[in-house]
């Protein structure tokens, strides 16, 4: 088994979140997650430090690195009984609204491959659905300071609603750390593996995932890009003043 390229490693595997129980200036849609780094409250919880995002990883779950191409990772997926959990973190602009964007680019692009559309809203706002044959994909997304936080859930259509109830629990449990550097918007922020990842989730977090490239779905579901379309100017997504 080769183990994917990861870029440079992180140590302390597991992150246990600083903060206070009642964060500051958070928004009004992060009063139950997800947290910036900086608000993030002190809960106790575990979460797999993979840099840009701390993810709680839920019980029964195999964690699978999808690389990208050119090196660096382009996600880790939860790999579940009813399906697959993907949590990924992207630069936003300081004002906000990307995912107003994005939400109608994607309805677009899987209209045109065939999948069935349905809008939806949620405790962060608009959700989309697709779905092809008995294949069902929920996109949600949750904004915050530079930062957007998108999730999607991907399984049988039979399991649903209890898959899409655990995308849910990971977003509201998922802490994104937004370097201070300045990115263009709609970057995927840099993950970067442990080394020390628990024995538990070691074997299957260090095998390659061979789909093809932006995609996260199995074939034969509706096919989520990982990476977001990038404007002619993008601009950029400054770090912390």
């Amino acid at each position: 088994m080769t183990e994917p390229s990861r870029g440079k490693h992180r140590k302390g595997r597991i992150a246990q979140v600083p903060g206070s129980a009642e964060p500051a200036g958070r928004h009004i849609h992060h009063h139950r997650g997800p947290w910036d780094s900086e608000e993030a409250p002190r809960d106790g919880r575990l979460r797999l430090d993979l840099g840009s995002v701390q993810l709680p990883v839920p019980p029964n779950t195999k964690l699978v690195c999808e690389p990208d191409p050119s090196g660096p990772l382009r996600a880790v997926h939860a790999m579940l009984p009813e399906g697959r959990l993907t949590v990924s973190a992207f630069a936003a602009p300081r004002t906000g609204g990307l995912w107003g964007e994005l939400i109608e680019e994607l309805a677009t692009q899987l209209q045109a491959e065939g999948a069935t559309i349905r809008r939806d809203r949620g405790e962060w706002g608009r959700e989309l659905v697709a779905r092809n044959g008995d294949v069902v994909a929920r996109v949600v997304a949750a904004e915050g300071p530079r930062w957007l936080l998108r999730g999607v859930g991907t399984g049988p259509a039979v399991h649903a609603l209890a898959l899409h109830g655990m995308l849910r629990e990971m977003m509201r449990g998922t802490v994104v750390v937004r370097s201070p550097d300045p990115l263009p918007a709609r970057s995927l922020l840099p993950l970067e593996v442990p080394e020390d990842v628990p024995e538990v989730f070691r074997e299957s977090l260090f095998q390659s995932l061979p789909t093809r490239p932006r995609q996260i779905t199995s074939p034969d579901g509706p096919v989520i890009p990982m990476m977001l379309p990038q404007r002619s100017d993008p601009g950029t997504s400054p770090g912390r003043s």
